[in-house]
């Protein structure tokens, strides 16, 4: 279970990751403050709401995701960003981490997975990091 954080804002623009997504940190105890589903609104709802993680699911191969979340780290230092990708270009894990997530997950990874490295991240064992599922 994580203990850590408290309040969570999930950026997935498919219907079934969000729910997936929002049911599994549901069940972990943590508060769902937002589902957001278009990535373009992520930085205006998430610094209304001040959230100790945000998810962010990076869906278009182009910069928009990666200012974004830059962005995000700018307005919201306190807070630790999750990005979530498919793995098909090169390089994304890193491209992510040098834009300013914490932590970079293939969305293919296991739930237990993705819960882990979250709770690692804040037990400060891993900072940043990247998990790859194959």
């Amino acid at each position: 279970m994580i203990h850590e954080p408290t309040s969570l804002v999930i950026v997935e623009s498919q219907p079934l990751m969000l729910t997936a997504l929002s049911t599994a940190f549901s069940a972990e105890g943590m508060t769902i403050l937002a589902k957001i589903s278009e990535n373009r609104d992520a930085l205006q709802i998430a610094v209304k709401l001040n959230p100790d993680l945000i998810l962010f699911s990076v869906g278009d191969p182009g910069l928009d995701d990666l200012e974004r979340i830059s962005a995000l780290r700018q307005k919201l230092p306190a807070a630790s960003i999750v990005a979530l990708i498919n793995g098909e270009l090169g390089g994304q894990f890193q491209a992510v981490l040098d834009y300013g997530a914490h932590l970079a997950l293939s969305k293919a990874a296991p739930r237990s997975d993705l819960l882990s490295a979250i709770q690692g991240l804040f037990q400060k064992k891993i900072y940043p990091a990247t998990v790859q599922v194959n």
